[in-house]
Formats: structure tokens, C-alpha cells, sequence
């Protein structure tokens, strides 16, 4: 039972790791798309992927839908795509599900709050990782 739960928790160190990565490169891809600035081009690049609704959620009132990794796929630019995986050095694929988890929750911060996007990142993966530290 033992070697099982070690592979659980090396996957799960795994994953922060990706995590962290993921938030880092979104930081600098957030940054080059100049903060508050760079909210409203992504949601336009939402309008045009037909889910622009869909972002308008996180920036409003009321719940925030939920981002796929499909969706994201379509979101993103083919330049953004690959700036995010040479920030991190890995793969797109791994990266998806970390940005579609992130990506509501920092636009969110910047819009309503008007935080910078490296506050916004940093206060969701402090909220994150309080969260994971908390189910432990």
C-alpha cells in the first residue's frame, strides 16, 4: 500500500509543479498582453472563439462558467499557445487543464478588482494551494 500512495503523492507534486509553471507562464503572457489591457483582448479573442459570453461570466455578476480545455484550445492564439509552453518547457497538452482552471479565476481578479496580472495569479494559486493544503 505504501509504494501506491507514494506514486499518489509524486503525482500530486507533479502536478503543482505544472501548476506553478503554468501560473508563471501565464503571468508573462498576461504581462506582454499589458494588464487590464490584455483582459479585454482576451475576451475578444472569447468573442471570437463564439464564448464570449462564457468570460463575461467571470468578469459579472453571478456564477462563473467553467473553461475546458477544449475551449481553451480554441481561445488561444497559435504565438500564445507556444509562448506558454516555452515559458514552462513542456508541452501544451499538460498545460490545458492548469490554464482552464486558472485562466476565469485570474480574469476575474483583474477585471473586478483591477489587480495586475501577477497579483491576480499570485492570490489564485495562494487560494489553490490553501484549498489542496486544507482537503489534505
Amino acid at each position: 500500500m505504501s509504494g501506491f500512495l507514494n506514486k499518489l503523492k509524486d503525482k500530486a507534486l507533479s502536478m503543482t509543479g505544472i501548476e506553478d509553471k503554468a501560473a508563471d507562464a501565464l503571468k508573462n503572457l498576461l504581462a506582454s498582453e499589458m494588464g487590464q489591457a490584455g483582459v479585454e483582448r482576451l475576451i475578444q479573442q472569447f468573442d471570437k472563439a463564439g464564448l464570449g459570453d462564457k468570460a463575461r461570466s467571470w468578469v459579472g455578476p453571478g456564477p462563473r462558467q467553467p473553461l475546458t480545455t477544449e475551449e481553451v484550445q480554441r481561445v488561444l492564439t497559435s504565438d500564445q499557445a507556444k509562448f506558454l509552453a516555452s515559458c514552462t518547457g513542456l508541452p501544451l497538452a499538460p498545460l490545458l487543464p492548469v490554464i482552464a482552471k486558472l485562466l476565469p479565476l485570474v480574469i476575474a481578479k483583474m477585471a473586478t478588482r483591477g489587480e495586475t496580472g501577477d497579483q491576480a495569479i499570485e492570490e489564485v494559486m495562494n487560494e489553490i494551494k490553501g484549498q489542496d493544503t486544507a482537503a489534505s
